[in-house]
């Protein structure tokens, strides 16, 4: 296991550390405005564009730890070692989310300086803005999760490019499906959508939030057993 460990920091350290890079673009887009930036509007404005692209940014360089691995040598190789894929995979999944962790402090951090920075700048209600941006960062860091629960089983199942072709066919698949279900149930759609409001704003919507982020780390964990489960049928159709 500590092989493998080593193997996937020397071979991908640039993308973990790379973590940090991406938090600081709040920082390095308010030191490139910062002659336009006059109001706690424009510092909002500057730090929700560059969170976004951070995000964005982000989530391509945790996929790129991938790569490389939809071998088949590879494959039986790892299969045959002693940790087995299984182990493998694990370091895998704990890697990924070991750098969303990596990514969400230093982008916690580096948004409280900028909006420390403004602050002494002059600029009013600066410290508020970190409020804001936290308000969109917890939901994003655990909607990146998400994504991941469902990028890293197409990834080994099907090779990086082919995975990433068939995800995206699932997808428009489900969009059409579930477009088709709310032209069909366009009578109640006013209902769910204010029952839906009512949840979202009503004294439990606190719970609400918690269970949904709870499932979600429960969904990144069942979709370790899944490409657990594929990977060996993965390994047997790449190219290589």
């Amino acid at each position: 296991m500590t092989g493998l460990i080593y193997k996937e920091w020397k071979q991908n350290r640039w993308y973990i550390l790379s973590m940090i890079l991406c938090g600081a673009l709040p920082l390095i887009a308010y030191i490139a405005l910062i002659d336009r930036i006059h109001n706690s509007g424009q510092l909002v404005e500057c730090v929700m564009i560059a969170t976004l692209s951070a995000f964005i940014a982000a989530g391509i360089l945790q996929m790129m730890v991938l790569n490389g691995d939809d071998r088949k040598l590879w494959g039986y190789f790892i299969a045959s070692s002693p940790d087995g894929y299984r182990g493998f995979l694990r370091i895998k999944y704990e890697m990924i989310f070991f750098m969303e962790l990596l990514f969400f402090t230093s982008l916690e951090f580096i948004i409280s300086i900028v909006c420390s920075v403004a602050a002494d700048s002059g600029i009013e209600d600066a410290l508020a803005v970190s409020q804001s941006a936290e308000a969109i960062i917890i939901p994003l860091v655990f909607l990146q999760i998400l994504f991941r629960a469902f990028d890293i089983p197409f990834a080994y199942r099907f090779g990086i490019r082919k995975g990433s072709t068939v995800k995206m066919i699932c997808f428009v698949l489900l969009a059409i499906e579930f477009t088709v279900i709310l032209i069909l149930t366009a009578d109640y759609t006013d209902v769910m959508i204010d029952d839906l409001k009512a949840m979202l704003t009503g004294e439990k919507s606190c719970l609400l939030l918690y269970s949904v982020f709870a499932g979600i780390l429960v969904m990144y964990c069942i979709s370790y057993r899944i490409t657990c489960r594929l990977y060996m049928k993965g390994v047997e159709q790449y190219d290589k």
